[in-house]
Formats: structure tokens, sequence, C-alpha cells
């Protein structure tokens, strides 16, 4: 459970040993006051059982945030450790996105051919079960029927599968299409049990082939990028009719309407590195892309909220992040028409 404190002194660490614990991380921030001890540290996984290598502290006051930033660069074992400030927020917004990891195929029941099944698209970050829920209150979604879905990394890919008792259910459902979840507006697909299964063994055979690797930039003995070498995986974006997905060798159209595409990522970047990248404008959506081998392309789509978001968030453009300078640009219009991401390279979605 996280901490009750007044949500502004958050430290994120990164770099850290896969074997790193709980007790590891309070022994190199020895002189800083943790909140609550143990249960102010809070080690994420990129899916369960395989660490990211980055963890999220809460400390009891700015002195400590500021006595913590003093370790930045500090060694734990042979590693050194960034230290970076951060607010509640993005902490809880990557603890959700780990804990929708969880609710992926590795655990899909069974779904019977009586059940009606839709496919949505355009969650927003940290969406609950119980708002998918929610979303369809009058009708009746089946018990543990809804399944948030992760992309290729583990993290939310802002899809979900919903189950109903009936087929009927499920075009009750279609009525909801582009109502909103917060500030985000949830587009919703007529899908089928057999869709979901052939998804399923997708990226079951996906797992099963890429099972006990996670590429790294300590793996690899490479800080900041690189390449995956011969391992690829295959890049599961987001799909459906009319969907976008990883970019095969280049740039893709994104659906968002307030859009920012960006180039020259570090290969390793997370979508929670991105969303730091433009504070204080909070995106609603961020979308990594990758190549057709399954590799981080070193770019991403991100969308905002209005226009005014967009171009506020294009005063980026040519700022670093890590030793990389970004490019960015700006694929929105004040009429909220946002028109088609201009590339002279072609592309295919899958």
């Amino acid at each position: 459970m996280l901490g009750s404190g007044d949500g502004g002194n958050i430290i994120k660490l990164r770099g850290l040993p896969f074997s790193t614990t709980i007790e590891d991380v309070l022994d190199f921030l020895s002189d800083v006051n943790v909140l609550n001890g143990k249960e102010g540290v809070h080690l994420t996984e990129v899916r369960p059982g395989r660490p990211s290598g980055e963890c999220f502290v809460e400390v009891e006051s700015q002195q400590d945030v500021e006595e913590a930033l003093k370790k930045d660069k500090e060694n734990m074992g042979k590693r050194y450790i960034e230290v970076f400030s951060t607010d509640r927020q993005d902490m809880e917004w990557a603890l959700n996105a780990m804990k929708q990891s969880e609710n992926g195929f590795d655990t899909l029941p069974i779904v019977n051919d009586d059940m009606g099944v839709v496919k949505l698209r355009g969650l927003p970050f940290g969406c609950s079960k119980d708002e998918v829920i929610q979303f369809f209150d009058g009708i009746q979604v089946a018990p543990e029927g809804v399944h948030l879905l992760s992309d290729n990394t583990g993290r939310a890919s802002g899809e979900a599968y919903v189950y109903f008792i009936d087929k009927q259910g499920a075009q009750d459902a279609l009525s909801r299409d582009r109502e909103k979840i917060g500030h985000r507006y949830i587009e919703v697909f007529l899908s089928s049990p057999d869709e979901v299964r052939a998804y399923a063994a997708r990226i079951d055979s996906g797992m099963r082939s890429s099972r006990g690797y996670r590429p790294t930039p300590y793996d690899r003995n490479e800080r900041f990028g690189g390449r995956f070498a011969s391992r690829g995986r295959t890049a599961f974006g987001r799909g459906g009719s009319g969907g976008y997905g990883a970019a095969r060798g280049g740039l893709r159209r994104s659906s968002g309407l307030h859009c920012v595409h960006m180039r020259g990522l570090p290969f390793k970047a997370s979508p929670q590195d991105i969303a730091y990248f433009f504070k204080p404008i909070r995106p609603v959506n961020i979308t990594i892309l990758y190549d057709s081998s399954g590799r981080p392309s070193g770019e991403a789509d991100v969308e905002f909220e209005c226009h005014d978001d967009a171009m506020r968030a294009m005063r980026r453009d040519k700022n670093n992040m890590e030793h990389r300078y970004i490019e960015l640009f700006l694929n929105s219009s004040p009429s909220s028409g946002g028109g088609a991401f201009k590339s002279n390279r072609n592309f295919r979605n899958y």
C-alpha cells in the first residue's frame, strides 16, 4: 500500500541490479528518511518475476529528496545508480501499469462460445478493471470478464478484452463506443471468442520465444543505447480494424487527435521517461514504436488532451533525454482534426 505522504517527496532509482531487495535500497539510502520504512520502497517489474531495474521511494521531506539526489551515480555493487526526483502521479502511473501487466494473457481464463466479447482501445494509463466495469454500467459483464492487455515489454497497451454473459451483452456494449473514461474517448469493437483465443495463442507463442530474455543497456555493455544483437521479439502493438501498432522501419500514423511524434529516443526509454520529458504537461497516451524484429526504433507517439498541450510540448524540441537530443514533430491542429503524420518512408501496421 502506498504511503500517506503529501505526494511531493518521491524519488526514482534506475539501474538497479536485478537481484536488488528493499533492504538493499534502504542501505543505499542510509542517510535518507524513507516514509514508513520498507513500505515506502516500491520495486517495479516489466512483467511478473522480471525486475525492471527501477524503483520508486517515498521520503519524508524535500530535504530528504535533496539528500537522495546526492546519491546520483553512486554504486550499488558494481552498478552505478541514477537518482531522479519525481512525483506521486508518476509513481502511481508506473505501479498501476505494472499491475495491469499481471492481467494479460498469462492468466487468461477460458472463453466459451456462448459469451459475447468486445475489445476496447484507448484506455488511459492506470485504468483499473473496476473502471472498465463501471464504463459498462447497466450491462452485465461476465465474472472475471475484464482482461487488461500488455505490450511486448509487459507494460499496459491501452487495450482490453471484455466478456459478457451472452452475445446480446456485447451488442449492447457497442452503444458505449466513443464514451469517456477520464479524459479519454474509448473505442469499442465487436470481437469474438475465436479472436480472443487466436490472440492469446499468438501472445503465448511470442512469450515462449523470448522467455528469460530482457535486453538492457547494462547487459550490452552499452550504457545509453545500442543493439539487441540477433535476439528478435515480435512487437504486438494496438491492433484491430482501423488500429495502429508497432511500425516497421519507421513512422506510423497515430489515431490520436493531438499527437507529437518523437525521434531519437534512447532505446531503453520507458513511457515514464517520456512522460517526465514533457513535465509539467501530462500525456494521455504514449506508444513506443518497435521495428519488424521487435527492437525499439527510437521513436514514439505521444498523445495529449488538447492542441494547446501539444503545442506546449513542442517547446521541448531538440531538448535532451539523457545524452540524446530529441526531435519532435507536431501532428495536431486547433480544429482537433490531427492530420496524418507525413513521411516519405513507408509504414505498415501489424
